[in-house]
């Protein structure tokens, strides 16, 4: 099913002229999982984001579907066992994307250490007893020696051992993708590039729908629904000042910072998760991924401008020094940094604790004097029971205009992408299909890499063959340009090097040789003038300097 900048288009005519029983405002995953669930649920429903979808908190995080083992430190024991056990929920419905993994973590005798060996042991068998892990993949632990064997370029100093757990590789983008596109085939009214400027009310100062601003055209339309929700994470506080009456903040946003550098500086064959060694009470992950290692994240009170969360010197330098005392042979510098990115926690405000690392990772729904739903707080792993708790709220404030819709368990709901035949495992699927890649003139790490990122999708991309012939852009890249802007609403370049692909973190040098051929391309499909396509181009070369951090060199 298209869903494209046409579709968008269509979606907005609809949302002007249509009574919804449902409008969500925020298209991260929180807001996407609304949807899904609204879809599936057949209600009329729509969903308006103010950037491109994931464009927030959805697109910078640790990239990791993972249960919270840190969390077993402050004894928020309820809320691991219901995000663990939801990893993998995720993994059946969306293989492609989120899959099972073993990760390390190193044990050390030092000065602030989380675990020593014995409490290790505790947490790790815990761990896996919350989240009902399986034999299959239930914990060990390890001895020193085997450790160095593992990973020998961990420091050694105080080594005393290690465990190995499960947790889930993710890509958080591209998981909210999916669900978005799942919730668009359900019939959820869907665009992205839409702000909510203000709410309207009826005589009786309730809540009836927003006024919205299509970004990319400056128009103004209204749109009206019985029930309004805002999933708009950091911005939350934000979109509530928009309301009449006083409005009391909900929020703590913190700031987490990571950075890229090649996988020959931190050589890893595995996600290790490792206290920072700097006697700060916090842990941090080092994962290799696409010839890469990333590595983060800070966790620091943030005031500034949401949109687009700062790096600073101090986050450079914490960062470095933690990579740099774990793995002390790596020598990382600031020339080192391939790419970076920096996202906002949209935390619950917390009274009575300061530390940002303690503050609970748990959500919370409340209901504004105009009827205004909020949904703040969680975890990405979280986003289905997040979906479940907001719709208690939001079934009965539907019925106070008698409506009433059957309930669905979206645990049973394949993302898209995720439709694997019954037959087959997804690691069966991806060879399958990686061979079908070749035949069209892949080669073959190019189309295993496409199956690992669309699943049964892929089976679209590779039909765009045809559409592509003459592209000025390799092969891989035009089949992934001409299926984002088809099906996955692809607005804009930086939509597609930053979101739709992982080009922008993780093979950033090869930016300059595409950007010239992409920039082309949008121009060509939606008539862009020549000053349009200038400021494009220019906007695509500001994001990549910021995320080089070419400004600290």
């Amino acid at each position: 099913m298209s869903f494209s900048a046409q579709t968008r288009k269509k979606n907005i005519e609809e949302l002007k002229n249509t009574e919804l029983d449902l409008l969500i405002i925020g298209g991260g995953i929180t807001g996407a999982g609304i949807a899904l669930q609204a879809g599936a649920r057949n209600i009329k429903a729509g969903m308006i984001e103010m950037q491109d979808f994931a464009a927030g908190t959805s697109s910078r995080s640790t990239k990791l579907v993972h249960g919270g083992l840190r969390y077993l430190k402050q004894f928020d024991v309820e809320l691991v066992a219901d995000v663990a056990q939801e990893r993998a929920v995720i993994g059946k419905n969306v293989p492609h994307v989120v899959q099972p993994s073993y990760m390390l973590m190193p044990i050390y005798d030092e000065p602030g250490a989380s675990f020593n060996e014995f409490s290790a042991e505790v947490v790790l068998h815990l761990y896996d007893y919350l989240a009902k892990v399986d034999d299959e993949w239930s914990h060990y632990m390890i001895d020193k020696d085997k450790v160095e064997a593992e990973e020998p370029d961990l420091r050694t100093e105080g080594l005393l051992g290690g465990g190995f757990y499960l947790d889930y590789t993710n890509d958080d983008s591209r998981l909210t993708t999916e669900i978005i596109k799942r919730a668009h085939e359900f019939g959820t009214l869907i665009t992205n590039y839409v702000k909510a400027i203000d709410f309207i009310y009826n005589d009786e100062n309730k809540i009836i729908g927003v006024k919205a601003e299509d970004t990319l055209t400056d128009q103004i339309f209204e749109i009206h629904a019985s029930v309004v929700v805002n999933a708009t994470g950091p911005w939350s506080d934000t979109v509530r000042k928009q309301l009449k009456g006083n409005m009391k903040k909900k929020l703590f946003p913190t700031k987490g910072v990571h950075f890229v550098v090649d996988h020959s500086k931190i050589p890893i064959d595995r996600t290790i998760y490792t206290d920072t060694g700097t006697d700060d009470n916090r842990m941090i992950f080092f994962i290799p991924r696409s010839g890469k290692t990333y590595f983060g994240t800070t966790d620091t009170p943030f005031e500034g401008e949401y949109d687009d969360p700062n790096i600073t010197q101090d986050d450079i330098d914490y960062l470095l020094k933690a990579a740099n005392y774990r793995f002390p042979d790596a020598h990382i510098t600031l020339d080192d940094i391939e790419a970076s990115w920096a996202g906002l926690r949209p935390l619950i405000q917390d009274e009575d604790n300061s530390d940002p690392s303690g503050i609970s990772r748990g959500h919370d729904i409340f209901v504004s004097e105009g009827g205004l739903i909020s949904i703040a707080g969680g975890k990405l792993t979280d986003y289905r029971r997040m979906a479940n708790d907001t719709f208690e709220m939001i079934d009965k404030e539907l019925a106070q205009f008698d409506k009433s819709f059957n309930q669905v368990d979206t645990a049973d709901i394949r993302l898209s992408g995720g439709d694997i035949p019954e037959h087959q495992t997804f690691s069966e699927y991806a060879d399958e299909q990686t061979q079908k890649g070749i035949a069209i003139g892949l080669k073959e790490d190019e189309a295993r890499a496409l199956v690992n990122w669309y699943g049964t999708n892929v089976e679209l991309v590779y039909n765009l063959k045809d559409r592509v012939t003459g592209s000025e852009l390799p092969l891989k890249d035009a089949l992934q340009l001409e299926y984002a802007v088809e099906y996955e609403m692809t607005l804009l370049p930086e939509d597609f090097l930053a979101r739709r692909t992982e080009t922008l973190l993780f093979d950033t040098p090869r930016i300059q040789e595409l950007k010239q051929p992409l920039v082309e391309y949008f121009a060509t499909r939606f008539n862009w003038t020549d000053e349009e396509m200038k400021k494009r181009a220019n906007e695509l070369d500001e994001k990549v300097a910021e995320t080089t951090l070419s400004q600290f060199r």
